[in-house]
């Protein structure tokens, strides 16, 4: 399964759309592929000030906040991981 993705981010007070196409194995991946995707944008802009202002699925569907919630989400200390 695919689906379109549009974000809508403020960086630094610019303004930012990009589009894509993505797979994803079932609907609940969405808010996750579209929070890796805003991740790379960041990672490329070097992690400047980031506000995500929309993201839409399907050019419909507004998931904005389930990928805020996932921006929220701690990262777990590497105490609690085991390889």
């Amino acid at each position: 399964m695919e689906f379109n993705l549009e974000v809508h981010l403020i960086i630094e007070g610019s303004g930012l759309v990009a589009k894509g196409r993505f797979p994803v194995r079932n609907k609940k991946e969405m808010a996750t592929v579209a929070h890796k995707y805003i991740r790379s944008i960041m990672h490329e802009t070097g992690y400047r000030r980031t506000y995500i202002e929309k993201v839409i699925v399907n050019g419909i569907e507004e998931i904005t906040e389930e990928v805020r919630e996932i921006e929220k989400r701690r990262i777990p200390p590497m105490d609690d991981i085991f390889w």
